[in-house]
């Protein structure tokens, strides 16, 4: 467990970094898509620390189960499964973008894409290392 706390809390903080580097590089508000909870009942006007701590939260738990379910087969398995996390990911880019009210684009979706196979690659080559 600690080791999905560790892994999952740094791939968070990555991804967070990462998204607010390219939201200034870029324009986007691809950071502000991912912290914002503000669209649920009692969470509303939170400090954005908050909502970054609730994040790396989320993220913790997301690795738990990224690296529990972790094929022990090497290969094309592996590779499949990284690449259907990252189709989740993929797809949580629209109902959070709709439900931040954040202005959409494509650059913004392919950030969110980029930071996620970033955080995928991070905690897959973790389980890598610890086994």
């Amino acid at each position: 467990m600690r080791f999905a706390l560790a892994t999952g809390g740094m791939a968070g903080l990555v991804l967070a970094a990462f998204l607010a580097l390219g939201d200034g590089l870029f324009q986007t508000s691809t950071l502000a898509v991912l912290i914002d909870v503000s669209y649920v009942p009692g969470l509303e006007g939170l400090p954005s620390v908050v909502e970054l701590l609730i994040h790396l939260l989320v993220s913790v738990v997301v690795a738990f189960f990224m690296m529990y379910f972790y094929p022990r087969i090497r290969g094309e398995r592996r590779i499949k499964y990284l690449l259907y996390w990252l189709l989740v990911f993929a797809a949580a880019y629209l109902p959070f973008s709709l439900l931040s009210v954040a202005a959409m684009s494509w650059a913004a979706f392919f950030l969110w894409l980029l930071g996620h196979l970033l955080y995928t690659l991070m905690i897959a080559v973790q389980v890598e290392r610890q086994r």
